[in-house]
């Protein structure tokens, strides 16, 4: 796809790598709203690559919805420092919190209503969520095809903190269990946000394995909202 540079010198370049399902420019960008989830424990969410990110989503849609990803880390708070409950919790918020003081130079430059700022939490209360979560809760149980998938995904975000000697809380059976309810949370907001009309995700890496294939149609079953989603993974 055609490689796309910064408008501003001095920020990294950010370019199209490919997208889940493969669709043309055209009718990728005939789409004026997406969301961008926030990893905040990615360094590629911070500083200039944020800027860039950003700037390039400013001039390719007209309205852009950016989650931070904070509640949804209570489920690493488990793996990694082993809390739970309204610990865990209070932890993933207040990484949140930092976040936002951290980038709050960055983000202070995108501002609504072009861009609106959101935060996972927020994310969890709307009817689409809870249907969608109900969903793909009952699909994990029934379809082992799918169970598999989501599961293999958990376990290559195990293995990458072995590989980087990240200590583990949890034993490796249980920190598969967690991570695939992180999983679970995050698809069905992906799909609830799709029904909500954000059909296009921007994101810089690669689609999770689960999603590839229902975006080849591998499971009839899944939400609605997730027929509809197109991914976009990101270079920067």
């Amino acid at each position: 796809m055609q490689n796309l540079a910064s408008e501003n010198a001095g920020l990294p370049q950010v370019q199209i790598v490919k997208t889940a399902p493969k669709v043309a420019e055209e009718k990728l960008f005939s789409h004026r709203k997406c969301y961008l989830g926030i990893s905040i424990d990615n360094p590629v969410f911070y500083g200039s690559s944020l800027e860039a990110l950003l700037l390039w989503t400013a001039g390719k849609f007209d309205r852009s919805l950016v989650i931070i990803g904070d509640y949804l880390r209570r489920h690493n708070e488990h793996i990694f420092n082993g809390l739970t409950g309204p610990a865990a919790e209070s932890a993933a918020l207040l990484a949140g919190d930092l976040f936002l003081q951290k980038t709050s130079s960055v983000l202070r430059k995108f501002t609504e209503p072009q861009f609106q700022l959101v935060r996972w939490k927020d994310c969890l209360q709307s009817n689409e969520y809870k249907s969608s979560k109900a969903i793909l809760d009952k699909l994990f149980t029934s379809d082992e095809a799918f169970r598999a998938s989501v599961q293999k995904d958990a376990l290559a975000f195990i293995r990458r903190l072995k590989k980087r000697n990240q200590p583990l809380k949890t034993s490796a059976e249980e920190s598969i269990e967690i991570s695939s309810m992180y999983l679970l949370e995050e698809i069905a907001v992906f799909s609830a946000l799709s029904e909500q009309g954000w059909n296009v995700e921007l994101y810089p890496g690669p689609e999770l394995r689960v999603l590839v294939e229902i975006a080849k149609g591998n499971y009839a079953d899944v939400p609605e909202g997730l027929k509809k989603r197109i991914n976009v993974e990101l270079s920067i």
